[in-house]
């Protein structure tokens, strides 16, 4: 794969990637540094890409572990916000919740396969690959992720 290429397809991909990113991390920042990590990381690793027709699911899988990697810095400084978390925050009215607070709130092993499937239109064969998991567990992830997210929702409209 030649530089254009590359850079091409990751054009291509910059509004999933920065959508899974924003899903996983607490500010624009942090997704952009999440961004910016991964891109190049798979730059540098671009030879062991073995398939180029799966380059989507292997940059997604660098992705998310760049996220990752960011959210362990967050546990280390255990429990500060980003200033721009905490103003935003401040700003919002308690109870004005929509569907990504909900998301927000649901368990990252749930939150990951449904927003792969159904907002980055990754196949579920493609997302097991990625999270290194079965496909009957992907299935049944994004299955009971969507009935607790609508008990989340529920709860907001009582």
């Amino acid at each position: 794969m030649t530089e254009q290429e590359f850079d091409s397809r990751v054009r291509q991909m910059e509004g999933k990637m920065y959508r899974m990113a924003r899903s996983m991390l607490r500010s624009d920042h942090d997704c952009a540094d999440a961004l910016q990590n991964a891109v190049f990381a798979a730059w540098r690793k671009l030879p062991s890409l073995r398939d180029e027709t799966r380059f989507e699911p292997w940059l997604m899988r660098i992705l998310l572990n760049s996220c990752r990697d960011i959210q362990r810095g967050y546990l280390r400084r255990k429990g500060e916000l980003p200033v721009e978390e905490a103003l935003n925050a401040a700003a919002e009215p308690a109870r004005d919740v929509d569907l990504q607070t909900a998301l927000q709130k649901l368990p990252e092993k749930f939150r990951l396969p449904i927003l792969l499937h159904h907002m980055n239109g990754l196949s579920v064969p493609d997302i097991a690959r990625m999270l290194r998991l079965p496909q009957t567990t992907v299935k049944g992830r994004i299955r009971e992720g969507l009935k607790k997210l609508r008990m989340l929702l529920e709860e907001e409209d009582v």
